[in-house]
């Protein structure tokens, strides 16, 4: 396993994040009508000017406001961002570029085998210009060893979780609460009647809330994250084992 890379506790300053604009829309549009490699070479400094320097430049930002708030999070480009190549070497889909943006800002020291972190995620929309955003967090399917350990941490802490989903401001930021794809019957070695069911059935453990294109274009669209990620925290880090 690769040494999970950290973000410096007090990261170099970052230049100024000033939202993404129009163009950047214009451009995942685009490319969602031709995806194809033609037309993404002809596009390609569109691509570098409006999406990958702006996530770059907000990734940055993220990280001052991380190491400011003690946010045990990583932000990284390295780690943080996605290429936007898909592998389609096992897919049907041979579309060859993603047109779904994720920024992710994993949970520190929880290695790479495993994610469990916060993710900023944008792609457009059917309609001219329109986008679909959304932040949130969790632990995005975990791989069945991490689930078990999940699962036995559920059955006589979920207390805790319970009081972290009811936190008033967990519920402000987060109201549809924890979610996920679920199992139909209990999982081996739980019962039907245990008071923690609905969260042992769970698969994937996740929460989030949409954004609107209007806020993806602010400046203030950190301060607007970090926010987001400090209402998430506890319910995050329950995660964390």
């Amino acid at each position: 396993m690769k040494k999970q890379t950290h973000v410096l506790d007090v990261p170099p300053p970052a230049a100024p994040f000033e939202g993404f604009t129009a163009d950047t829309f214009k451009f995942l549009h685009g490319l969602k009508k031709n995806n194809n490699k033609p037309w993404f070479d002809k596009h390609r400094a569109d691509y570098e000017e409006h999406l990958r320097e702006p996530c770059r430049l907000l990734v940055g930002v993220m990280a001052e406001h991380i190491a400011e708030d003690k946010l045990p999070l990583i932000a990284d480009p390295r780690r943080s961002l996605f290429r936007i190549n898909r592998d389609i070497r096992f897919s049907m889909d041979k579309s060859p570029y993603k047109t779904h943006i994720g920024i992710v800002f994993p949970v520190k020291d929880m290695g790479q085998d495993e994610w469990t972190g916060m993710y900023l995620g944008m792609e457009p929309a059917s309609g001219a210009g329109k986008m679909s955003a959304f932040v949130g967090g969790g632990a995005h399917q975990p791989m069945p060893p991490f689930l078990k350990k999940i699962r036995e941490k559920l059955a006589t802490n979920y207390g805790d979780l319970r009081k972290a989903l009811a936190d008033k401001n967990f519920k402000k930021h987060y109201p549809k609460g924890l979610a996920g794809e679920s199992l139909t019957r209990a999982p081996k070695g739980y019962e039907e009647d245990h008071p923690a069911i609905d969260l042992l059935k769970l698969k994937s453990f996740e929460f989030g809330q949409e954004l609107t294109k209007e806020q993806l274009m602010k400046a203030d669209l950190p301060k607007l994250l970090t926010e987001k990620f400090k209402a998430g925290m506890a319910v995050l880090e329950f995660f964390k084992i």
